[in-house]
């Protein structure tokens, strides 16, 4: 059997591409990274006649249905985390890694001022060993979220894998607290399986995505398989349950199958995925059918280019359909080194009118509803 690579670090090359080792010995290894970011959303600001009474002024007639971007404002934060692995003993060792995000909007008291300004992403720790695999436990990314990660690359902040549903964590698709998860590599084949068990806190904020019941208690099971060839093709399928405990309710489940190439200059990624009671609207269950794909290549000289494609259909049982999410990103960077580089991401967006659903939750369609414009993000990023 051949040695597998650090699979249980892997949920952190997207974030520390840039780590830096501040310690190595035979026995210990402490990588830091960090970053600074600096964006700036441009788009139509809220003109419905809600939003501009509630701003004390008075709404003129044409504003009755309205029209706004989903996304206007700042978008600034640092985000710091570190790894660290001890050995054991021969090919096995203790792993754990942290990550931290300092999100801040408009003021210095931002962050004092609101929780929801700072997160922990990533908070996990475990044993893997170079034969068999890595077992750890804590907040990580769950067996299918390493497969939507494919096509999680538009280059700015806040934009892409929303066509999946999976950033509703809940699930245990995305980045999952009290998960348990394995990881092995075997030649060119890539196993992922985790459990998310059920957690002891209420939250309120969910409880629309899965009727009255509590939908951040639910426990979930999921697991993905990948295979991976050496010139950059890679191919893969995963399975998610969570198990819904109230009366009446089904669980949720999602089966999602993605491709994806990369030879590092040129890049293309497709996600397909099905879900079914995925959402829930009083006793009826909402299915939903999400596909992203990715399109881009990195220049030499430090110019890319990055498409992406999101989109989301929400299925009410009884029900209409409704494109919950629809949209198109352009994009262009430019590094200056491995450290600095600027962005500009431009978002058509083609979301039906009135469609108060989003990525992570189901809402009917609105009698007045609002009329969804285009936005970008500009922003400077700084990786440590």
């Amino acid at each position: 059997m051949k040695k597998i690579t650090a699979v249980a670090i892997a949920v952190l090359v997207a974030t520390q591409a840039n780590a830096t080792e501040v310690f190595k010995n035979e026995k210990v290894t402490l990588d830091l990274n960090a970053r600074a970011y600096a964006g700036q959303f441009i788009g139509t600001k809220d003109n419905s006649v809600a939003a501009v009474a509630a701003s004390g002024s008075t709404p003129a007639i044409a504003a009755v249905a309205g029209e706004k971007s989903e996304k206007t404002g700042a978008n600034n934060y640092i985000r710091i985390g570190a790894k660290g692995e001890t050995v054991i003993t021969g090919t096995r060792k203790a792993i754990a890694a942290y990550e931290a995000q300092f999100k801040s909007q408009t003021n210095e008291k931002d962050v004092t001022e609101s929780a929801d300004n700072i997160t922990t992403r990533l908070a996990f720790a475990g044993v893997k060993d170079d034969n068999f695999g890595a077992v750890t436990f804590g907040r990580q990314i769950g067996a299918v979220g390493t497969l939507a990660g494919w096509t999680d690359v538009a280059l700015t902040d806040s934009y892409g894998n929303d066509g999946l549903g999976v950033k509703a964590d809940q699930y245990g698709t995305y980045r999952a607290g009290e998960m348990l998860k394995y990881s092995g590599v075997f030649s060119n084949l890539q196993v992922d399986a985790d459990y998310k068990f059920s957690g002891a806190t209420k939250d309120a904020s969910v409880a629309t995505n899965a009727s009255s019941e509590n939908a951040a208690n639910m426990a979930a099971f999921g697991a993905a398989v990948s295979y991976n060839l050496p010139v950059g093709l890679s191919a893969g399928l995963g399975y998610n349950v969570s198990q819904r405990t109230a009366s009446g309710l089904n669980d949720a489940k999602l089966w999602i199958a993605g491709i994806k190439f990369d030879d590092k200059s040129w890049y293309a990624a497709l996600n397909y995925d099905k879900g079914t009671d995925f959402f829930y609207s009083g006793t009826k269950g909402v299915d939903i059918t999400g596909t992203e794909a990715a399109f881009g290549y990195n220049f030499a000289n430090g110019f890319g280019l990055m498409s992406t494609y999101n989109k989301m259909k929400q299925e009410i049982s009884g029900g209409e359909d409704v494109s919950a999410v629809d949209y198109y990103t352009l994009g262009a960077q430019y590094k200056f080194n491995k450290n600095l580089r600027v962005m500009a991401e431009y978002r058509l967006n083609n979301k039906d009118n009135g469609v108060n659903a989003s990525a992570t939750k189901y809402a009917a369609t609105t009698t007045n509803g609002i009329d969804y414009k285009n936005d970008m993000q500009l922003a400077v990023r700084y990786d440590f």
